[in-house]
């Protein structure tokens, strides 16, 4: 039996297969490219997996940001009609993508997880009892301490300093020169933007790198932060009953694109709140999705079935007249490495 896994972050999709091979593609959720370009993404990825994998039946796991507890029975139906298009067979676990973190080791269904990319969220279950979900309400609703809070405060704090409503910062010329526009120029240009979340979040690696430059302005900001993601840890925690023996396991690329942000936030989740082990941080969220798969092939946890994951089965029937040639990929073919 193959293995294959699907991560699909707010910036970032990445497919892993079980012998190392992974691509890499922009993202798949509508909320940061819109409808269109999220479904032309999916379906060019997911045809990419199952020319390698051919049309043995194989088992698979699906982990997007779009979904939630909530996610109604027919949203399901069109993700899996996707996979089976693409001609892929044999067993499918669909996702939120915070979900696989709780339930790879090592926190194997017991601790708090939490995403911190593009946005942000958290996931927290005692093992026992279905999880319960803090966040995740996209950059409206939430996603506090997440790359896109990051790159709003980062760039307000700039704007505020450069018409002398804050104080002076390094963040105005660092984020000029990201961007090649004056920094009132191009808040208003994001304004006017469909779909301006990834590229808000794109900001916040120019926010880390003022912070770690010494900026009190960034670093106001970059402490902001943490303190929004120790209160969602935190909250997950209590809610979930987890009293003794939990820990947590840290993902996203804020946490991975500044190791010195994520250590951070570890010392301050094991040192305030009490997580022993100290937790774990996700450097490769592909990795943790294949490792979540392998340890629930063919039985998900009862607390989490039906409501935070979904199993299907393929047919593995692929479309009996041949479909209109797609339009050609907008991202490469081989991995792209991260972002």
């Amino acid at each position: 039996m193959r293995y294959w896994a699907i991560d699909a972050g707010g910036s970032g999709t990445t497919a892993l297969l079980d012998d190392g091979t992974r691509w890499r593609r922009g993202s798949v959720n509508p909320a940061s490219v819109g409808a269109t370009a999220a479904e032309a993404g999916l379906d060019d990825l997911l045809r990419t997996v199952a020319g390698r994998l051919g049309p043995a039946p194989s088992a698979g796991w699906l982990a997007t940001a779009t979904l939630t507890a909530d996610t109604p029975e027919h949203e399901l139906d069109r993700l899996t009609a996707r996979v089976e298009r693409a001609g892929l067979g044999g067993t499918l676990v669909i996702s939120r993508d915070i979900v696989p973190l709780l339930l790879a080791p090592p926190l194997s269904g017991r601790g708090v997880a939490l995403v911190c990319g593009t946005g942000s969220g958290f996931l927290a279950a005692d093992g026992t009892r279905p999880p319960v979900a803090v966040g995740g309400c996209e950059y409206l609703g939430s996603d506090e301490g997440s790359a896109f809070a990051l790159g709003l405060d980062g760039l307000r704090a700039a704007v505020r300093a450069a018409d002398g409503r804050g104080r002076p910062t390094a963040l105005g010329p660092a984020l000029t020169e990201h961007a090649g526009t004056p920094v009132d120029e191009l808040a208003r240009r994001l304004a006017a933007e469909p779909f301006p979340k990834a590229a808000v979040a794109a900001l916040a690696a120019v926010v880390c790198r003022c912070w770690l430059e010494g900026d009190q302005v960034a670093a106001h900001v970059v402490h902001r932060a943490l303190g929004e993601l120790l209160r969602g840890v935190r909250a997950g925690r209590d809610a979930a009953g987890l009293t003794t023996a939990w820990s947590a396991a840290l993902g996203g690329g804020v946490l991975a694109g500044c190791p010195e942000l994520a250590e951070a936030l570890r010392r301050r989740i094991a040192g305030e709140l009490g997580a022993d082990p100290p937790p774990v941080l996700v450097t490769d969220p592909p990795t943790a999705v294949l490792a979540a798969l392998r340890a629930h092939t063919g039985t998900l946890p009862a607390a989490v079935a039906g409501r935070w994951a979904w199993q299907r089965r393929l047919t593995g029937e692929r479309p009996r007249s041949a479909p209109a040639p797609a339009p050609p990929s907008p991202w490469p073919s081989a991995d792209g490495g991260p972002l």
